[in-house]
């Protein structure tokens, strides 16, 4: 008797849960983009896919798979069963790598094929392996869970990994080190599936209180510091860290050894920007975070992201964003 194939599925978000993946990977990353559906859907209360379908888990053959804490999870269907979808994420897994690549060559293959389909594929913790074996990420950013640093750096001598960084953006591929960091990246990603504001409803029941700078920006940062100066990357992480702190320019010049004149040139020679477009720019980017999920006052606000003077920090937040605090805040909570 013939097997008659279901009918192929196109929907958003496509989870990957296998044998010793951690539940936690699989169940957390499924809630917070079935919030972004969700979210999305009263939006656009037209939208004709309900969020069940737009969001779903997969297994290689449809079975039930144990997780890594022992349990058994029902996934939603087969991979074979979706014919195309907009984002993959690969979960964290537990496991012998060796096993894991043998006995996922047909996972690595469907991973390969929605990417040449025009997918973004994000991965967890140790999801990054497989996501390595395709070769897509050869001579591009990733990053891995901290203990397997050394492994998949003699896999794949081709990957540029950056083990210190949480998370890690090349074209359409993600990495995040470890489950935790995955929440910020899932945040990114919902808005760049369904905008801002639906990413900014979510991250209010997610990330309530993170008092930096989206992910989006930290990687725009990074991209920043790929220069040959370390002088000024020093500079640049410094910055990044004391940017609510009260300093003159000055003591930053003092800290990498330069006089004033030459630390703005070298500068705006490494980063396009001068230090004070920079600093201001992290300190806007970090009270827009705050301002969209958090209740703090926008007084509170203006101090934590370094401005004493909450009257020129609106001024300075309408000049360069064109609405007032309130506005953007309002816009974000919609």
């Amino acid at each position: 008797m013939r097997t008659v194939r279901p009918t192929p599925r196109r929907n958003t978000v496509t989870i990957l849960a296998f044998d010793g993946s951690m539940e936690m990977s699989v169940v957390m990353t499924r809630d917070m983009f079935h919030a972004g559906a969700v979210a999305q859907q009263h939006a656009e209360p037209s939208a004709v896919v309900s969020p069940g379908k737009q969001v779903v888990v997969a297994s290689q053959d449809g079975d039930p798979v144990r997780t890594f804490s022992g349990s058994m999870y029902q996934p939603d269907c087969s991979m074979t069963d979706i014919d195309s979808t907009e984002l993959v994420v690969v979960s964290g897994i537990w496991c012998e790598i060796e096993q894991l690549i043998i006995r996922h060559r047909t996972t690595v293959e469907w991973i390969l094929k929605q990417h040449q389909q025009g997918a973004r594929i994000a991965c967890l913790h140790t999801g990054a392996f497989l996501l390595a074996e395709t070769g897509l990420l050869d001579n591009k950013v990733a990053t891995v869970y901290w203990r397997m640093i050394e492994e998949f750096k003699s896999r794949y001598p081709k990957v540029i990994l950056q083990p210190e960084k949480n998370i890690t953006s090349s074209g359409n591929l993600f990495c995040s080190a470890g489950v935790s960091s995955g929440i910020e990246m899932g945040i990114y990603l919902l808005e760049k599936l369904w905008g801002v504001s639906v990413a900014a409803k979510v991250s209010r029941h997610f990330l309530m209180d993170i008092p930096r700078a989206p992910v989006e920006f930290q990687l725009a940062l990074d991209q920043q510091k790929q220069h040959k100066d370390s002088r000024i990357q020093t500079a640049q992480q410094w910055l990044e860290s004391n940017f609510s702190s009260d300093f003159l320019l000055e003591e930053v010049a003092e800290k990498v050894c330069l006089s004033l004149r030459s630390f703005r040139r070298r500068f705006k020679d490494a980063t396009g920007e001068t230090p004070m477009q920079y600093l201001q720019r992290i300190r806007l980017e970090t009270a827009k975070q705050l301002l969209a999920t958090s209740t703090l006052g926008v007084d509170q606000v203006s101090y934590r992201v370094g401005y004493e003077d909450a009257s020129y920090f609106c001024r300075i937040f309408k000049q360069k964003l064109k609405v007032t605090p309130g506005e953007y805040r309002a816009n974000m909570t919609k």
